[in-house]
C-alpha cells in the first residue's frame, strides 16, 4: 500500500490537482458510488523489492495507474495534465514513513468514455520508486 500512499499525498498536495478535484476526490483503488466528477482513482497494477548484488535493497518499486474521470473529454484532459504534473518527475522525496521516493512517467496511458458518454477516462501510468525510512 505504500505506493498508493504515496501517490495519493503527491496529488493531494498538487494545486493543480486539488483545485479540479478537492482532496476529498482522490481515492485509493476503488470509487465509491456516489463519487462526484471530476475525480481519481489510484491503483497499484505490479510491484517488487529491488534487488542489488549484495542481496535485497530495500528500495521498492510500484507501478501505479491513476484513472482521471470528468464529464468532458477537454475535464480528463486538465485533470491527466495536473496528474501528470504531481507525478511525472519527483527525485528524493520524503513522505511520511518513506524516504528517497523517485516517481516518473510510465510510458503508458489510454483514454475511454461510457457509452453514454457520461464519464471521460484518461488513465495515466507512473513508476513509484521509495525506501522505508530507517
Amino acid at each position: 500500500m505504500s505506493a498508493l500512499t504515496i501517490a495519493i499525498a503527491r496529488l493531494g498536495s498538487e494545486a493543480a490537482v486539488t483545485d479540479i478535484v478537492s482532496s476529498e476526490g482522490i481515492y485509493p483503488i476503488d470509487l465509491p458510488q456516489r463519487a462526484q466528477l471530476p475525480c481519481v482513482e489510484v491503483n497499484i497494477v505490479s510491484g517488487f523489492d529491488e534487488s542489488m548484488l549484495d542481496g535485497a535493497g530495500q528500495y521498492y518499486r510500484n507501478r501505479v495507474t491513476v484513472n482521471c474521470l470528468a464529464e468532458t473529454a477537454l475535464g480528463a484532459e486538465q485533470l491527466r495534465n495536473a496528474v501528470m504534473g504531481a507525478l511525472q518527475d519527483n527525485k528524493n522525496l520524503a513522505i511520511g514513513g518513506f524516504v528517497d521516493i523517485s516517481t516518473s512517467f510510465a510510458n503508458f496511458e489510454r483514454t475511454a468514455k461510457a457509452d453514454d458518454r457520461s464519464v471521460y477516462v484518461w488513465t495515466v501510468d507512473f513508476f513509484i520508486r521509495w525506501k522505508k525510512a530507517a
